[in-house]
């Protein structure tokens, strides 16, 4: 599945994100935390600086009462990513370009110009613990720059999901992006601090959505590859 980001709308990011990412492990020190969740399915943040880059990357945390196939149907579901990524104006698969490509649209904040760029990702799941790790990274040069748009050079972005034994999931969502062109200090950081926060919040909104509770991954809208021989625990929400 290829994901293209536009400063208009995410999928990536300020939604600068989305989609979206450096492994796990390589993000495990250095963070520096934001916000603390005041319950279980609030949601906790951190951040971190990159050398030269004016954004810091950002981590968002939670847990929600649903299965990891319900979290992940909504990930999955490209096209109303405006819905609940942050900042994100559109986005929409490339199919023509391969399964793992897409294109986001990222609505800028003044003084800031929209973003838009294009993203391959995949998916990996641990056999033993069934955490399922979906990651983007940026390519930049699939389709041409749109007109009026600054183009996401770099991306990085994950989320981890982690399936918990009373059925809930745990979700951590990381993203390091360079937005291209001159940001300021003061929406750099808004961007790194509000990112996560909306993005989790609005994510486990969706998931109330009857249409993403599934019984199967065969019914994902969309599958990337190696999706069908995984295991996704499903079912409907934890009441």
């Amino acid at each position: 599945m290829r994901f293209s980001l536009s400063t208009a709308s995410l999928s990536g990011p300020t939604a600068l994100l989305l989609g979206l990412l450096l492994s796990a492990g390589s993000w495990a020190d250095d963070w520096r935390q934001i916000r603390s969740a005041a319950e279980r399915t609030d949601v906790s943040t951190w951040v971190r600086p990159v050398a030269g880059n004016p954004l810091n990357a950002f981590r968002g945390q939670t847990e929600v009462p649903y299965p990891m196939l319900t979290a992940i149907a909504v990930l999955s579901d490209i096209e109303r990513f405006p819905e609940w990524v942050f900042q994100c104006h559109a986005a929409k698969l490339l199919p023509e370009f391969g399964e793992d490509l897409a294109y986001i649209e990222i609505k800028g904040i003044w003084p800031v110009s929209d973003r838009d760029g294009v993203a391959r990702t995949t998916i990996h799941q641990e056999p033993d613990t069934l955490i399922t790790t979906i990651r983007s990274v940026a390519a930049p040069d699939i389709v041409d720059e749109v007109p009026g748009t600054v183009r996401i050079p770099q991306l990085e972005n994950q989320f981890v999901f982690e399936p918990l034994a009373d059925g809930w999931t745990r979700i951590t969502f990381e993203t390091q992006v360079d937005p291209g062109g001159m940001i300021p200090a003061w929406l750099a950081n808004f961007v790194a601090t509000r990112a996560p926060l909306t993005t989790l919040q609005k994510m486990q909104q969706q998931m109330k959505d009857s249409r993403y509770h599934l019984e199967s991954s065969d019914q994902l809208p969309v599958q990337l590859p190696g999706t069908a021989a995984m295991t996704f625990p499903g079912g409907p929400p934890i009441r």
